[in-house]
C-alpha cells in the first residue's frame, strides 16, 4: 500500500477535526445557555453573538490569504 501523502493525510485530520470542533462549539453553547444568567436573560442577543463568532473567523480565514 502506498503511503498517505501529506496533503491527504492533512484532508483527513480536516475532515475529522472541523466537525468535532463544530460539535464541541454547540456543546459550549447550548451549556452557557443553560448555566450562565446572564445568557438566560437575554438569549437573542447571546444567540447572535454566538452565530456572529463562526462566521467572523470563517470570512477571516477564507479573505486572509487574498489582503495584501
Amino acid at each position: 500500500m502506498a503511503p498517505i501523502e501529506s496533503n491527504d493525510r492533512l484532508m483527513i485530520i480536516l475532515i475529522c477535526a472541523v466537525p468535532f470542533a463544530a460539535l464541541s462549539y454547540c456543546g459550549l453553547v447550548m451549556a452557557s445557555l443553560i448555566a450562565i444568567p446572564e445568557v438566560k436573560q437575554y438569549p437573542l442577543v447571546f444567540g447572535g453573538i454566538f452565530a456572529l463568532i463562526p462566521l467572523v473567523l470563517g470570512a477571516a480565514i477564507w479573505i486572509g490569504p487574498f489582503r495584501k
